[in-house]
């Protein structure tokens, strides 16, 4: 049956549709490792600056000539001044979707030549894949992957037990010593054999029936939970199951049955292992793992390379590429924010080129250093800098505005450093802006041809003829380069002959101001964890001019065992179908959306807090701006929320101590013991006759709650509220110590600072 739809009278509009005009809620990022003395890096240039101390592996072309997706970083190299005890951490917030682990690194072997050792080299395999979704404006979403290379064995974990193992490793439960369920003896066949002996398997939880028993070492995965119960999945090992009882078969139903998961005589008859599956293989994860930016991934592995055997050498390569969506959705970004421009908040100063750097805010000098180079700073990591490099305008100025003048450091022409003061906004030094991170400020992309040999010239010959430095014309040139590595290269060198183009590009990762031009380029290849044939016919040609090399075919067994994108390729939602993908430089990608939080200032809490001393906002703005990002306060919103609470809570005056100075008609109707007992509101409470008894109101107020005794106990004097966030009562007081054992005691300061603050 249908209905017919209702007729508006002619001429009336139809009404209006509802819209979600709300943002997205940003992802979070981390840069991969933090600085050796556990803090994290404030901007992408502290990090980039390290990486120039790295030989190879650069993006987007390695010093080998390569297309490069990612970057390596190694122990001896950035890896020195890097928490590498730490480990290697997830960019962004994600899910763990696929990994391989080596149980022990493979050896590549190469036999001793005339005047050459014989080599054995470890490598290793290990890697990580994490899937990202991002959303800008709400209903675009792109999805892009991280990858963590040749990261740590194993084996290398038993031997130091001292690093903390990645969590998202599978975990299978393997049946302990303390497991002595044996079959029923029978009485013609007398008792269970001595290696009979494990847990017993019910035909349901908590059942009384038993349908076999799991040998002592056997290891198994569990479904379905309930309570203490766990569902047995599949038996990775130590199989078959036992028999219940002695000479009778084991029931098929055991397979799948019910296993106790919890202790017996104060002994755990289960523990978590790694699975022995899992081992030297690609996972693919059939339920994704979850991860957050910052978390641990992994720890850098060992990777000896055969032309210049180094043993112990340890590094990891990390990448971050998507698929061709990634063209529309920076597109459809851009787009709505031209179009609601108020409705994004900058995190972002840029510098561009030819902007005079002043001596002092709004003084400019003769001789004003000009850059000749675009800056990029993320704005909340200028304001945690030196306080002497930072200025807010009191009164506003010609634009009728009042902003930040920063003193920055940028290069000029010939990139040589200066420095000076800039504008955050308006600059009549030249174009100073603040933009959008979502706007992926300067971001290009770039899918033009390329050798299909991956190289960055535009044909095997062209390579060979510059790595063997043949007696060719204009072997370096940039007519010589492919059109995908050309276009990188005029997007960094945008003036000169390009006659020594691939000397440069090759290079370009060791200057600051060329790396951050390039960290903005999102450069189109096939990935270097696909089609291991390219490599071959690359070796091919090759030998072709240089004769046979047995590292070559060693090499070659090395990248079969690295490679992994055909195993993961139509098992995981979102992977791109096909290998050509779009590269994108992680350290630049952070750079660009990490939110170091907002900043709390002394002029935003008078606002708020108007009666409290200057003396007391500083001390809250000194304490918690260094720890923001610890206790997720990173944006305005969250700290409008916080303070919000606060203020409702402590007052215009910040009182770190509940002011109990109340009148006896405000007892009655603030606390049900003097609503109830009007009499002792009379006596307590503040009258035209007497002052209010704050200690007597305290007791009476909070006694029998919040785990408070009597009011003879004095628990409601003793445990009012305190802090910013006013704790009260004997229960919290007591959870909050339990909760404070748990944490540092940098963190545990601040929170004191929130929550407690003056015990008086």
């Amino acid at each position: 049956m249908t209905t017919a739809s209702p007729v508006r009278p002619n001429n009336t509009p139809p009404p209006p549709q509802k819209t979600d005009d709300s943002l997205p809620a940003p992802l979070n990022f981390a840069f991969p490792f933090k600085k050796s003395d556990g803090k994290d890096f404030i901007d992408e240039h502290q990090f980039n600056a390290l990486l120039a101390r790295e030989s190879g592996g650069f993006f987007p072309v390695s010093d080998s000539g390569m297309w490069h997706g990612g970057m390596h970083i190694t122990a001896g190299g950035a890896g020195a001044s890097l928490d590498l005890k730490s480990g290697v951490r997830c960019l962004a917030d994600g899910e763990v979707v696929a990994y391989r682990v080596d149980r022990a690194y493979p050896v590549s072997e190469l036999p001793a030549l005339v005047g050459k050792s014989a080599v054995k080299a470890k490598y290793s395999t290990g890697f990580v894949l994490v899937r990202h979704t991002t959303e800008f404006p709400r209903g675009t979403k792109l999805t892009f992957f991280s990858l963590y290379m040749h990261l740590k064995s194993f084996e290398e974990y038993q031997i130091d037990a001292s690093l903390k193992m990645p969590s998202y490793w599978t975990k299978v439960w393997k049946v302990t010593p303390f497991a002595k369920d044996i079959p029923k003896p029978d009485v013609h066949r007398g008792k269970a054999a001595a290696r009979q002996i494990g847990l017993n398997i019910r035909s349901a939880p908590s059942g009384k029936s038993v349908i076999g028993i799991l040998r002592q070492g056997a290891q198994v995965q569990i479904g379905a939970q309930k309570g203490s119960w766990g569902q047995i999945a599949s038996i990775e090992s130590g199989g078959p199951v036992i028999a219940a009882n002695v000479g009778s078969f084991a029931d098929p139903e055991a397979n799948t049955g019910w296993i106790f998961l919890g202790k017996s005589h104060g002994h755990q008859l289960l523990e978590a292992v790694l699975s022995e599956a899992h081992f030297d293989r690609v996972v693919v994860l059939p339920k994704p793992v979850k991860i957050n930016a910052g978390d641990l991934i992994g720890h850098l592995g060992h990777y000896d390379h055969l032309s210049e055997p180094s043993a112990g050498n340890r590094m990891v390569h990390i990448e971050v590429f998507c698929d061709e969506k990634v063209k529309p959705y920076i597109e459809h970004g851009r787009a709505w924010v031209k179009k609601n421009v108020w409705k994004i908040e900058p995190t972002i100063l840029r510098i561009d080129r030819k902007v005079k750097l002043y001596a002092a805010m709004g003084r400019e000098v003769a001789d004003a250093p000009q850059t000749g180079v675009i800056q990029i700073y993320p704005l909340s990591a200028l304001a945690q800098g030196p306080k002497e490099d930072q200025f807010e305008e009191t009164t506003a100025g010609t634009d009728g505005s009042k902003f930040h003048w920063w003193k920055v450091d940028s290069a000029d022409v010939r990139r040589a450093p200066i420095s000076g003061w800039v504008r955050e906004q308006n600059h009549a030094g030249g174009r100073v802006t603040r933009e959008a991170a979502c706007t992926w400020v300067d971001f290009e992309i770039h899918e033009e041809a390329h050798d299909p040999m991956h190289t960055m010239f535009a044909t095997p010959k062209a390579y060979l003829d510059y790595w063997l430095d043949a007696d060719e014309p204009d072997v370096p040139a940039l007519a010589k380069l492919s059109p995908l590595a050309g276009k990188v290269y005029r997007s960094v060198f945008t003036t000169g002959s390009g006659s020594h183009a691939a000397d440069e590009l090759r290079k370009v990762s060791r200057d600051p101001w060329l790396q951050l031009r390039l960290s903005r380029l999102i450069v189109k290849h096939e990935s270097e964890w696909a089609n291991p044939g390219k490599w071959k016919r690359l070796y091919e040609w090759i030998e072709q001019r240089t004769g046979h090399d047995p590292a070559h075919e060693e090499e070659q067994k090395r990248i079969a065992k690295l490679v992994w994108w055909d195993a993961v390729k139509g098992k995981i939602e979102g992977f791109p179908e096909s290998a050509d993908v779009f590269h994108i430089y992680p350290v630049g990608l952070v750079g660009n959306f990490r939110k170091f939080g907002g900043k709390i200032t002394l002029a935003m809490l008078s606002a708020i807090f108007t009666e409290a001393s200057l003396e007391q906002l500083q001390a809250v703005v000194d304490e918690l701006n260094p720890r923001l990002k610890d206790f997720n306060l990173g944006s305005r919103l969250r700290l409008s929320h916080f303070f919000a609470q606060i203020r409702q809570e402590a007052g215009v005056g910040l009182n770190t101590t509940e002011n109990l100075n109340y009148r006896a008609d405000v007892l009655t109707q603030k606390f049900g013991y003097f609503n109830s007992h009007r009499a002792d509101a009379e006596v307590y409470g503040r009258t035209t006759e007497h002052l209010a008894d704050p200690e007597s109101i305290a007791n009476r107020a909070y006694a029998h709650r919040i785990g408070n005794g009597s009011v003879e106990s004095g628990d409601g004097w003793k445990y009012r509220g305190r802090g910013l966030k006013q704790l009260t009562g004997k229960a919290n007081y007591q959870g909050f110590q339990n909760f404070t054992r748990l944490c540092g005691p940098t963190i545990l300061r601040t929170l004191c600072l929130i929550l407690i603050l003056l015990l008086k």
